[in-house]
């Protein structure tokens, strides 16, 4: 239980200061950047998450993945990202970073205690809880137009926040068929500004009237996955009969539409001049209101996956998802979304697993490539395609105890042919922190 203060107290201090620091305009479209549920090892290989279980990694995305643990593994990250953004003739770069997740899971059964009694059980338990982004808004643009009568027209258009999702974890495995269930809260805010400015030729020194638009949205509400994982056992070990060498694991992950809580500020004026002091010429209150109940419901999707497994050598697998965003609705800010589609596949790869004089041929060698369609341009879906590249460093702790350090770059391109266009690099280091000793019974003769 050493871990679990600190898991506390991150737990605390990040839903105090995290606080996503970055720039991306299709944010301002919908509930903002869907955040993926995946950490860095998944993400170093295609984002690889529906039939994926490891004993030492934390797979949320398909909450089946937990009752495969042997280990107790905390996990946690951070994420940076370098994005260019072309519109017509012009161009703008963003750097942008933040903690990625906190999450901790953990076998309910201590596998010394299946050694030192010799008695192994077909069935097995795993548990988790975490700490994630669900998703984020961050943009900053300013626009500048003409119209007859009018020299300048300068709109300003700003927004900031995020929801935050805090999930349970459990799940169950008999032989080698795997269920889990996530159960989770969603919370946050959002806020936008906007801000339009029109001058005239008779008042060049300063705007003839502007219009000052502010709107924050607060929703909270309950959230679920489901999951289930199989495993075709292609080989056994020729030492023991019970430990697979080979198999196809197939895994299914999704949930239903979500019903949010969701309530709406607005205030809005439009005024002549603005002075020293701050406070404006003939301003007039156009809209004003607080805590309006307003109607958010989140998409269904799932994810289908099929991996091969060779175990401590090769990992090889792909994906395809499914969001039914034509069910999304929110009346705080009205949005017409289309389904999508969702394409991954990635190889992960380990030289020589028991080579302890040679480190470097212990690291676990990841690349991938996903295709995602984004629903937000309502001409047409953003497409999302890019490559990953990813390395795992095991790394020995007192006692012969294995972690991790697991580093991902995602290099991709969004919106191709559309009004803006979005070239980035996205690097996210994970830590994984593991340890057998938890419902250890020791024993004393």
């Amino acid at each position: 239980m050493r871990l679990l203060p600190l898991f506390l107290f991150l737990i605390v201090s990040t839903a105090i200061w995290a606080q996503p620091k970055f720039n991306s305009p299709y944010s301002s479209l919908g509930i903002g950047d869907i955040v993926p549920a995946y950490f860095a090892n998944q993400a170093g290989w295609g984002g690889q998450t529906a039939a994926f279980h490891d004993p030492y990694h934390l797979n949320l995305a398909n909450p089946a993945s937990y009752a495969y643990l042997r280990t107790t593994a905390f996990e946690t990250g951070i994420n940076g990202k370098y994005g260019k953004y072309v519109s017509n003739s012009n161009s703008q770069t963003e750097w942008s970073g933040n903690l990625s997740h906190i999450a901790l899971g953990f076998t309910l059964k201590s596998p010394i205690n299946e050694v030192l009694d010799k008695v192994k059980s077909p069935w097995n338990y795993g548990m988790g809880i975490a700490l994630t982004p669900y998703s984020r808004v961050g943009y900053d643009i300013e626009t500048r137009d003409t119209l007859p009568g009018l020299e300048d027209i300068q709109n300003s258009f700003q927004g900031s926040g995020g929801l935050y999702r805090i999930v349970w974890t459990g799940a169950a495995k008999y032989k080698n068929t795997a269920l889990g269930a996530n159960m989770g809260w969603v919370f946050g805010q959002v806020n936008y500004d906007n801000t339009t400015f029109f001058h005239d030729t008779s008042a060049i020194q300063l705007p003839t009237f502007q219009d000052n638009y502010r709107q924050n949205i607060s929703a909270s509400g309950f959230v679920w996955d489901l999951g289930v994982q199989h495993d075709i056992v292609l080989k056994h070990s020729e030492l023991d009969k019970d430990i697979p060498t080979r198999w196809i694991t197939l895994g299914l992950s999704g949930h239903g539409k979500h019903e949010l809580k969701a309530y709406e500020g607005q205030f809005q004026i439009r005024s002549r001049g603005q002075q020293t002091n701050g406070s404006y010429y003939d301003a007039d209150t156009l809209t004003a209101f607080t805590d309006q109940r307003r109607k958010l419901t989140l998409p269904a999707a799932f994810s289908f996956g099929v991996q091969y497994v060779k175990a401590n050598k090769l990992k090889l697998g792909a994906q395809i998802g499914f969001e039914s965003w034509s069910g999304y609705v929110n009346e705080a800010r009205p949005s017409t979304f289309t389904n999508t589609v969702s394409v991954s596949g990635g190889i992960e790869y380990i030289p020589a697993y028991s080579s302890f004089n040679k480190p470097l041929r212990r690291v676990r060698y990841r690349t991938g490539a996903y295709f995602h369609q984004d629903p937000r341009y309502s001409e047409q879906n953003l497409t999302d395609i890019g490559i990953t590249l990813g390395v795992g460093l095991p790394v020995v702790l007192p006692r012969q105890q294995t972690s991790f350090v697991n580093l991902s770059l995602e290099i991709g391109k969004l919106g191709t042919s559309s009004p803006i266009e979005e070239t980035y690099v996205r690097f996210t280091a994970g830590f994984t922190l593991n340890d057998n000793t938890w419902f250890y019974k020791r024993r004393f003769e």
